[in-house]
């Protein structure tokens, strides 16, 4: 029996050197590479990478620096709100109507569409719903309304100490763009104008082939050279299109943030009971932020929270990230603010029993440069969601793009032995390129990693290279 214990011993012995071997070397060779000037001058670089079963750090450079998550911060949203609000989560908008509905079917009072805060209302994402005029068409024409004397009203009231559609953190020169687009108790359409403009030989805009809403789209000065800017302004109902476009193009295609979707929605409802004949007259709608009392005709749900979040890490959706986190805030606390929205995401670290140093959050996003995490923060919460979630199974794992194959690790310079091996998010702005997630290891291990470039000036696509080469080294070391 002892000679069978020593035997066991030696065994366990050898295989704890084994991977303490392991280990040693995936350092030495992070150390030396993200040492070298050549590889990253002037760059701000932070590497952390843990056993996904001990949680134990393997290997770690910088990993206490607080740097600039850009949009990995989207795994902590993504994993804040299925916890909180659960997988099969669906957003509510209610439909129905103010007044007496007479024996004709004239509706004697308002026709009311009630937000709740459903950013996937007519998403292109989602087929389903972008039928969702349609279906408020139909709600009504089944409860035997042929006649609106009244108005469309959009109750906005939902978020009701919330002015501000945007983070204020959030840079000026990303206001309107579609990237940036606003959060609002109601949503249409992802919040985006999308515009297809065509040219003649002389650079002269002859029409607007196509837009999500003609009616809000406004053309000047449009001629003579290859660029064209674009501006909408949140106080406005126009999205004005400025500047130049190249000759001879069938379809130019310019895409903005909406200044206001309520609005946009508000006319196109009322737009669509026009060409039915149930009002004789167009653009009659109103924005309310006071509760309404209503008669329900219908609720619609949203897909399930699973698929958001899905959508939002697969597109890296920051229109979809700040809806979650605005509606964690009303959910947590009744009042959605996008600072709430951030102090519910940092106090789910409590409950992974992580504390929240080096973490600073003002969005959930990641599209705030005021934002600060640490590598081994990042790679903690990677390991306790994980476990917490239900592996491989949960949502928040099957949101993740994979390596090769999905997302915006599609057309990543893996290697080959990469592909597949990698469930993780990015996060990439000017002078920043991150990465966060899983990676299954040449050895069949699992490990959770981060791997963050904060302020260089290389290209985008080199500093790509090197982040995978960094992986490629975690992939044959453990």
């Amino acid at each position: 029996m002892r000679k069978i214990w020593s035997i066991l011993l030696c065994t366990l012995f050898i295989l704890q050197g084994l991977s303490l071997s392991a280990q040693n070397a995936m350092q030495k060779d992070l150390d030396k590479y993200c040492s070298n000037e050549n590889n990253f001058f002037y760059t701000s670089v932070a590497v952390s990478v843990r056993d996904l079963n001990s949680n134990n750090i393997i290997a770690e450079v910088n990993a206490n620096r607080s740097m600039t998550p850009a949009s990995i911060v989207k795994l902590y949203t993504a994993a804040t709100a299925l916890s909180i609000l659960g997988d099969d989560f669906r957003f509510k908008t209610t439909v129905g109507y103010t007044g007496t509905i007479e024996k004709n079917g004239t509706l004697n009072g308002n026709i009311v569409v009630i937000g709740g805060g459903d950013p996937t209302t007519g998403s292109k994402f989602f087929p389903a719903t972008k039928s969702f005029i349609d279906t408020i068409v139909k709600a009504v024409t089944d409860a035997g309304i042929n006649h609106i004397k009244g108005r469309v009203i959009i109750d906005c009231s939902l978020y009701k100490d919330e002015k501000e559609s945007i983070p204020k953190t959030w840079l000026f020169e990303d206001y309107g763009k579609d990237y940036a687009a606003g959060v609002f108790p109601v949503s249409f359409q992802d919040n985006i104008f999308q515009i297809s403009i065509k040219t003649a030989s002389n650079s002269e805009v002859t029409e607007i082939v196509d837009s999500t809403n003609k009616s809000t789209v406004e053309l000047e000065g449009m001629d003579n050279d290859s660029t064209i800017l674009f501006h909408s302004n949140a106080d406005d109902q126009l999205v004005k299109i400025t500047g130049y476009i190249p000759p001879n193009r069938n379809e130019y295609v310019v895409r903005s943030a909406m200044p206001s979707p309520p609005d946009v929605l508000g006319m196109e409802l009322h737009q669509a009971f026009f060409k039915k004949g149930f009002v004789n007259y167009t653009h009659q709608y109103q924005i309310v932020k006071k509760s309404t009392h209503i008669n329900v005709l219908k609720e619609i749900y949203s897909p399930e929270l699973q698929y958001i979040v899905g959508i939002m890490n697969y597109y890296s959706s920051n229109n979809y990230a700040e809806h979650l986190a605005k509606y964690l805030a009303y959910n947590q606390k009744g009042v959605g603010t996008f600072s709430d929205g951030a102090l519910t995401i940092l106090s789910y670290f409590k409950t992974l029993n992580m504390k929240c140093g080096g973490a600073a959050l003002y969005d959930g996003s990641g599209l705030s440069r005021t934002n600060l995490i640490n590598a081994n923060h990042m790679s903690e919460f990677l390991v306790k969601e994980y476990d917490v979630a239900g592996g491989k199974s949960s949502a928040f794992y099957r949101s993740l793009p994979t390596s090769g194959r999905s997302g915006t690790l599609r057309s990543f310079p893996f290697s080959a032995n990469l592909v597949d091996k990698i469930h993780a998010k990015t996060g990439s702005m000017t002078g920043v390129r991150n990465m966060a997630g899983y990676m299954e290891t040449k050895s069949g291990k699992m490990v959770a990693f981060c791997v963050m470039f904060n302020g260089f000036f290389d290209s985008d696509y080199n500093m790509k290279e090197k982040q995978a080469k960094i992986l490629e080294m975690i992939y044959k070391n453990y």
